[in-house]
């Protein structure tokens, strides 16, 4: 049995900003709107019903809520340096140097701030996230109409 949120139409959404370092467009400071849609796979084991949605719901609009309108720093990028002064969040990376309000970011431990990296972080919170056993998770991060990277777990 599977139960599917679709992130679009149930609103949970964010929009960030961030920058994939390395020689191409997307090296610039960027942003996107998100959505973030799953799949869980359990079984109902005489049940009714195996995944309480709005629990599921709530946590995943925390996560992304948690990313949205800040600026996302990948804090296992090699090579990366963040310090912390006056409020203020300086990063160099590869030759770059940026300086953003503290509370305007969100380190997050990926290595890219990409869609793929961020489907596995997004996975991974959302699975300690559940009270209930499933089977599995999928989680899709979608970065613009038609196009999203997906992660999996499975228990």
């Amino acid at each position: 049995m599977e139960i599917f949120i679709d992130g679009n139409y149930s609103n949970i959404r964010f929009s960030s900003a961030h920058f994939i370092p390395g020689d191409w467009k997307c090296s610039r400071i960027h942003g996107h709107d998100y959505s973030i849609s799953v799949r869980i796979i359990g079984s109902l084991n005489g049940d009714s019903y195996f995944l309480d949605f709005s629990k599921a719901k709530s946590n995943l609009k925390e996560i992304a809520d948690f990313l949205d309108h800040r600026v996302l720093i990948p804090g296992n990028r090699r090579g990366i340096v963040l310090e912390e002064k006056g409020g203020y969040l300086k990063v160099d990376l590869e030759g770059k140097s940026y300086t953003f309000p503290l509370d305007e970011t969100r380190v997050i431990p990926v290595k890219d701030t990409t869609a793929e990296c961020l489907s596995e972080y997004i996975l991974e919170k959302f699975v300690k996230s559940l009270e209930q056993k499933v089977e599995g998770v999928e989680v899709e991060v979608h970065e613009g109409p038609g196009q999203y990277a997906k992660s999996t777990w499975k228990h």
